[in-house]
């Protein structure tokens, strides 16, 4: 709700009560009009330059690659937030209003060769395979890491999967497991482990597997051990019990140096990076507490993951909420999510202690950025969540970070927000019955805000603070 009626608002008139017991603003009172206060709708030049933008970015997206791109139906895509503000679906609607276009490559096609098929839809996402495990033939393929590429190929993030590719994938991966895993069967499991659903037992018996090959010494390839940090980062991230893994600093990074960077797998690596260095920084601030480089340690992240998004490629954009973008980009961005929310969510749970060391509080002005990374998680279509399940387990840890914050805060948007997640794949019953008992049935008070706005806002003042408190951020962080 806005300060002023709507009288008030559109004669730019100063909107004032006599008194909390009166019914009419004085305008009003005074001319004797209906004193009525609405929400104010995104303003007609703002429309304007979301549809100007949005024209020219499909317009050179198909300029650039016109034989192969085109636009995915609307129709089977959740609904998003439109304008970049706070739009979100009131108590007696399901889902808000708009869609969200995503921009996709036309099927190419059937390709042949199981090689073919993973240098085309899973290298350029997940480089996992040592090459000496790819052949030319099919004959000289691994049987299990074969039957694997084919399942991960399937789910090529521009595809349309097959109804029962999911169960397909979950018997392969109990198959699999329940027996004893060579090498190449654990770079096969490793290419799905986050883009299927697994089973709990599955992901245990997986883990087990690579810590016992670690701490019996034996030296697993580059490409394999690197999958197996980044799946063992992300469910951890989610809220999975695994053990962390135990590698050399910067393993990550410079693994993701001989990725090629134009492509979403090197920045994939990158932010799963971020992500290990916040969970490595959680671990031991339980376990030691806060050393003399504490500090230094926590503003280098978050100063990072401030900057990272700048430092994308123009195909992994997804700069607003109402502007189409391709899979790779909301995949990204939606990573990225979560890291810079778990750690704002950890700092301001720990307010004696990081909220006081960062100088940070659940003050309005970060509430509203993180609402603004909310909102973008929440509106992952469920088109791309089949494609990634791990995006769905994002969504999920989204929840429980918002139920936190709400509880923490009572921040009324956090109510609201909640109202926008779905629990579109039926994985969290549970915890979707307590985000209705909590939130209730509405109606939510919404401060309304331009996510787009808050969310630059935000980072170029913070990123400012970091900078002028740790001047050598910049010179480490920038290219």
């Amino acid at each position: 709700m806005f300060k002023s009626c709507n009288y008030c608002r559109h004669r730019k008139k100063k909107c004032a009560l006599d008194g909390p017991w009166a019914s009419r603003c004085t305008e009003c009172e005074h001319l004797d009009l209906i004193c009525e206060f609405s929400r104010r709708q995104p303003s007609q030049k703002r429309r304007q330059t979301s549809q100007r933008i949005a024209s020219r970015v499909s317009a050179a997206a198909a300029v650039s690659s016109p034989k192969n791109r085109s636009w995915a139906s609307t129709g089977s895509v959740v609904s998003v937030v439109k304008d970049g503000d706070s739009q979100l679906n009131s108590a007696d609607t399901k889902y808000p209003q708009g869609q969200k276009i995503i921009l996709k490559d036309e099927t190419p096609l059937v390709l042949e060769s199981t090689t073919t098929k993973y240098r085309e839809h899973i290298q350029p996402l997940t480089p996992f395979l040592p090459s000496e495990m790819i052949h030319e033939l099919d004959e000289n393929w691994d049987l299990t890491l074969q039957q694997c590429v084919e399942l991960a190929a399937r789910i090529w993030l521009h595809s349309t999967p097959h109804a029962d590719i999911s169960q397909q994938a979950s018997h392969t991966l109990k198959t699999i497991t329940q027996s004893e895993m060579t090498l190449p069967c654990l770079a096969g499991v490793l290419l799905m482990i986050l883009r299927f659903p697994v089973e709990n037992d599955c992901i245990q018996r997986i883990f087990g597997t690579i810590h016992a090959s670690l701490l019996m010494g034996q030296d697993l390839p580059a490409p394999i051990l690197a999958g197996a940090v980044v799946a063992n980062t992300w469910l951890r991230l989610v809220g999975s019990s695994l053990e962390p893994l135990d590698i050399s600093e910067n393993y990550l990074m410079n693994f993701a140096e001989s990725v090629d960077h134009s492509t979403f797998a090197h920045h994939y690596l990158r932010i799963s990076d971020l992500g290990l260095r916040l969970d490595q920084l959680r671990i031991l601030e339980e376990r030691d507490g806060f050393g003399p480089d504490a500090k230094l340690s926590w503003c280098r992240l978050e100063y990072e993951c401030l900057f990272w998004a700048v430092q994308l490629p123009t195909s992994l954009l997804d700069l607003r909420d109402e502007m189409p973008a391709r899979p790779e980009a909301i995949t990204i961005h939606s990573l990225h999510n979560l890291v810079v929310l778990t750690f704002y969510a950890t700092v301001l749970s720990r307010q004696d202690t990081l909220g006081t060391l960062l100088a940070l509080r659940p003050v309005p002005g970060v509430l509203h950025y993180v609402c603004s990374l909310i909102r973008s998680v929440f509106i992952c279509p469920r088109e791309i969540l089949i494609h990634w399940s791990l995006l769905s387990d994002i969504q999920a840890a989204t929840a429980r970070i918002v139920l936190q914050l709400w509880r923490q805060t009572q921040f009324e948007n956090f109510q609201g927000l909640l109202n926008l997640w779905d629990d579109a794949l039926g994985r969290y019953p549970e915890l979707a019955q307590e985000v209705r008992d909590e939130i209730g049935p509405g109606p939510w008070n919404i401060d309304q805000t331009d996510g787009y706005s808050v969310f630059w806002t935000f980072r170029d003042l913070r990123s400012l603070h970091l900078q002028d408190a740790f001047p050598q951020l910049a010179e480490a962080t920038m290219p």
